[in-house]
């Protein structure tokens, strides 16, 4: 009685065994071949194309911060040098303001907005109000700051050379 209850078990093993074999198993058409994969194929297709245009994104993302990174550098060599030459009269080439303690001018973002490179001191003056107070003099530049109006902490710091706004930058204006 054992041995036919064996088998008993052991068809029952195989018959289930094949039953979910055949259910994790590939459909068969009725002409026995396999089930069309295009669709397959085209949802493939398609998140390469995403992953394409993802890298092509990537790759502009990358050239703008080095072109970032190069203003960033070029601005604080710039810095620098104002800071190693120290307080030297600027020469007469051009009008960068009184280099003072400032007017005691708060500027705010709109303001900022407004000032372009390449203007004239006085068209900077006349958009905030007056002058900043001077961080640095050196070979014709002069590096200003203007406090912001939050009282936060903000500012704008701004530099001329030759009479002319070089740079600009602000930081929390309102």
């Amino acid at each position: 009685m054992k041995p036919l209850r064996k088998k008993m078990l052991g068809g029952t093993s195989l018959a289930l065994s094949l039953l979910v074999l055949s259910a994790c198993g590939s459909e068969v058409t009725s002409t026995g071949s396999s089930v069309d994969t295009s669709a397959l194929q085209e949802k493939i297709a398609g998140l390469e194309k995403k992953l394409v245009e993802q890298g092509a994104k990537s790759k502009e993302q990358e050239q703008k911060i080095a072109e970032l990174e190069t203003k960033l550098s070029e601005l604080s060599a710039t810095v620098v040098d104002v800071n190693k030459v120290g307080s030297q009269t600027p020469s007469a080439s051009g009008n960068n303001g009184s280099a003072g303690k400032g007017d005691g001018i708060l500027i705010t973002f709109a303001q900022y907005e407004k000032l372009e490179v390449g203007m004239s001191v006085e068209d900077v003056i006349e958009i905030l109000g007056g002058e900043g107070e001077a961080l640095s003099e050196a070979e014709n530049m002069v590096v200003y700051n203007y406090k912001g109006t939050a009282g936060n902490g903000a500012n704008a710091v701004i530099a001329f050379q030759g009479g002319k706004l070089l740079t600009k930058a602000q930081s929390g204006l309102e």
